[in-house]
């Protein structure tokens, strides 16, 4: 394997001003992800809080050691949570099967690399944690993959369909589909060398797993399992007496939050760019959970607190005593949930994904309400991974990969078919369309002279004779096609890998199509590269 890098433009014009420093100085963010002492001034900003680091590493030592056995690295590295001078490097995601789009990887590998770098840096302990949104129940986000269908990107989901909005978390694991869709997945992918391994070793997770976060964090401790990565799965009914104090804290600011959350959204579209956060004027920014469901706690005009959807009011000193009694019924929504997350944890940095970059801009008032800095937000690696075969492909078509991940496939396609192409059909028939259709209306207005009812008809007539013409230019296009078939599936198969359905291979593929092709240290490889945070995008060649 080896890296090289791309200056690559973002879709999202927030982040190209971020990466480009033209963001104003303080008005989204407490740091500037650019400046050199950027870590040494937010290790330093840490030293004069205080965080429940016994507590935490207590709760984080036996989950891991009840769900992940053997895991020493990790378990060192939540005793080292202890140490008042460790910090976090953390970022999150849903609990997709089988770790869900490459992003996730991506996102992790980030988090480790950082963590890493700054160790030795700083000569503190810096420790890669995983947020696993384990709170969230859309599970349609994170039932399927995508596999190679004829040529084209098909969905695959698995065949399971809760019927309550139920944590992820809380949501039962169905093994035996679980393992009929794993075997499903494989059979697309192909057999190789490692796939009855692969599977078997899956298997064993699913039948250790009752959840489908449980499934997720086994996989992924399988696969980073020498890393010491810590997970926290934020939907642990357990964690939640260490939030408690933050709860407390959002319901007391909860119109402050709203406030603030609308402010800066309103100065971001003021400068010309578009918020995220759908925040409803009456929104607490907590859930409750009741019967197996969350539903979002709304502010009521007689100043307590409603859950509409259930018929359900609480006072202010009722809703503050069952988050003292029971927090295990609370949890945080889009807003809270980075609030919770630096209530928690030392928080060195945040590595985030484009869209959650924008989101967490429009917090900063936020953070400043609850007297925390928001902690440096910065962007995760961008990485394409690049097989051998479509690099030549790549090579043989003269194709810049540049190219293809901004604008896709069909330019260079239809330029090369233009180029094998000895006349120019199209023009050719545009033209007969124009005269035919001339002499055609001469002949309907001296029709119509004689009879004035075959109009209708004749102008039928008239759009049957242009159908044929485009027939004509589609067989000759088709015809062109197939006489070339080989040379165009070479460009298709470059755009399904790197840019398929011209959405980026990272929202598309997963890894283990990779780790099915390359063996199981695949993901251990891409560790072993040297990655800088310098925004380019990592073309890693395999």
């Amino acid at each position: 394997m080896e890296i090289v890098e791309l200056s690559l433009r973002s879709s999202n014009q927030f982040m190209n001003d971020l990466m480009d420093n033209k963001i104003e100085d303080g008005t989204y963010f407490d740091y500037d992800i650019h400046s050199e002492e950027l870590f040494n001034r937010r290790a330093l900003d840490l030293k004069n809080r205080s965080f429940q680091r016994d507590a935490l590493s207590s709760y984080l030592f036996e989950y891991t050691s009840r769900c992940f056995p053997g895991h020493h690295k990790t378990l060192n590295n939540i005793e080292r949570l202890k140490d008042p001078d460790s910090v976090v490097v953390i970022g999150g995601q849903q609990a997709g099967l089988l770790t869900g789009p490459l992003y996730t990887i991506h996102k992790i590998i980030s988090i480790i690399v950082l963590a890493r770098e700054q160790e030795d840096k700083l000569g503190l302990p810096v420790i890669p944690v995983f947020w696993i949104a384990g709170e969230d129940h859309d599970f349609a986000e994170i039932n399927h993959l995508f596999v190679n269908k004829n040529g084209v990107p098909k969905k695959h989901s698995i065949k399971d369909s809760p019927l309550k909005k139920q944590s992820v978390s809380q949501l039962p694991l169905n093994q035996k589909k679980t393992v009929e869709w794993i075997e499903e997945i494989f059979e697309a992918y192909g057999e190789t060398d490692f796939t009855n391994q692969l599977i078997q070793q899956l298997k064993v997770d699913i039948s250790e797993s009752d959840t489908y976060v449980h499934f997720f964090e086994k996989v992924i401790m399988n696969l980073f399992r020498d890393e010491g990565l810590v997970l926290i799965n934020s939907g642990d009914p357990d964690l939640r007496s260490l939030e408690k104090n933050c709860f407390r804290l959002i319901v007391d600011q909860n119109q402050s939050i709203y406030t603030a959350v609308v402010e800066q959204q309103q100065k971001m579209i003021s400068h010309n760019y578009s918020p995220i956060i759908d925040l409803g004027e009456n929104s607490v920014n907590l859930f409750y959970h009741h019967d197996g469901e969350r539903f979002l706690i709304e502010r009521a005009i007689n100043g307590e607190f409603i859950i509409p959807d259930i018929n359900i009011q609480f006072s202010y000193a009722e809703l503050m005593d069952l988050i003292e009694t029971n927090p295990e019924k609370f949890s945080n929504n889009v807003v809270t949930r980075p609030l919770m997350q630096e209530f928690l944890f030392p928080t060195l940095a945040f590595i985030a994904g484009p869209g959650e970059v924008t989101y967490w801009a429009e917090l900063k008032k936020v953070f400043s309400i609850m007297e925390m800095k928001m902690p440096p937000v910065l962007p995760r690696l961008q990485i394409t991974l690049l097989e051998r075969s479509i690099e030549r492909n790549l090579i043989e078509t003269g194709v810049l990969l540049e190219d293809l991940l901004h604008n896709g496939i069909e330019a260079a396609m239809k330029s090369y078919l233009d180029s094998v192409t000895p006349v120019d059909m199209k023009k050719i028939v545009d033209e007969a369309k124009k005269e035919i259709s001339s002499i055609h209306s001469s002949l309907i207005h001296a029709a119509v002279e004689i009879d004035p009812s075959l109009d209708p008809m004749l102008q039928k007539n008239g759009a049957f004779i242009q159908d044929h013409l485009d027939f004509l230019l589609k067989s000759v296009e088709k015809r062109q096609k197939q006489k070339h078939q080989v040379q165009l599936s070479k460009y298709k198969s470059m755009e399904l890998s790197l840019a398929p359905n011209l959405h980026p291979q990272e929202r598309i593929w997963n890894i283990y199509y990779y780790i099915n092709k390359f063996g199981p240290e695949f993901v251990r490889d891409l560790l072993k590269l040297s990655y800088s945070f310098n925004q380019k995008h990592k073309i890693v060649k395999l």
